[in-house]
């Protein structure tokens, strides 16, 4: 297994959001998280990602506890990608410094070119800042972004469901393509079957912090 999720649990306060939830990931699979909003879909998404701590249970990548790791190299495996763009990226820098900063990191600038192709991004939004951009494109965006990693794990929260039809099936085009082509395991969480059974080849449903 590439990822496993054993018992999670997670709770606020006395409210228990996640209740033993456990299932794995193999590498190269497109993998729904489907439930209705408030089942704790992107909850779990944010424990797996390290963004939320867990009040049980473990995560692991290859059989390694990811609560172990150091940060960069497990950025490195597992890239979180947030619903609203517009709030996690910078408002403050322009696309070619978003996109330069993450290069710099990982030392990826290589690779920027093949990123703006896959995530369908003109080279001339990089002069542009985040609220220049349409909603289609700050999502685009922020997958490029992870791109720039190489992650092996990809996990999509709701990143279609502020969207119309036609750029909800534009985002799972490119999401698609690239999980195929560089054959990573991706997480896409969404309360939108329809959409999910179009792109994706296996289901899971949770519900009131359980899967089903």
């Amino acid at each position: 297994m590439l990822l496993e999720v054993l018992e999670l649990s997670k709770s606020y306060g006395a409210q228990k959001v996640l209740d033993g939830v456990s299932f794995s990931l193999e590498r190269g699979e497109l993998v729904a998280l489907m439930g209705a909003s408030g089942c704790g879909k992107s909850t779990l998404a944010k424990c797996i990602a390290r963004l939320e701590p867990f009040n049980g249970g473990q995560v692991l990548y290859e059989q390694q506890d990811i609560l172990q790791m150091e940060e960069k190299p497990f950025r490195q495996v597992l890239q979180y990608i947030f619903q609203d763009q517009l709030t996690a990226l910078n408002p403050s820098k322009k696309v070619k410094d978003l996109l330069g900063s993450v290069c710099r990191r990982f030392k990826t600038h290589a690779l920027l070119n093949e990123a703006l192709e896959f995530a369908k991004l003109s080279p001339k939004l990089l002069e542009r800042y985040p609220r220049e951009l349409s909603g289609g494109e700050r999502q685009r965006l922020g997958i490029a972004r992870a791109m720039l990693v190489c992650p092996e794990v990809l996990l999509l929260d709701e990143t279609t469901s502020a969207l119309d039809k036609k750029l909800k099936h534009e985002i799972m085009q490119v999401a698609r393509t690239y999980q195929q082509e560089k054959q990573i395991t991706m997480l896409f969480i969404t309360h939108d079957e329809a959409l999910a059974r179009g792109y994706c080849e296996r289901f899971l449903r949770l519900d009131g912090g359980m899967l089903l």
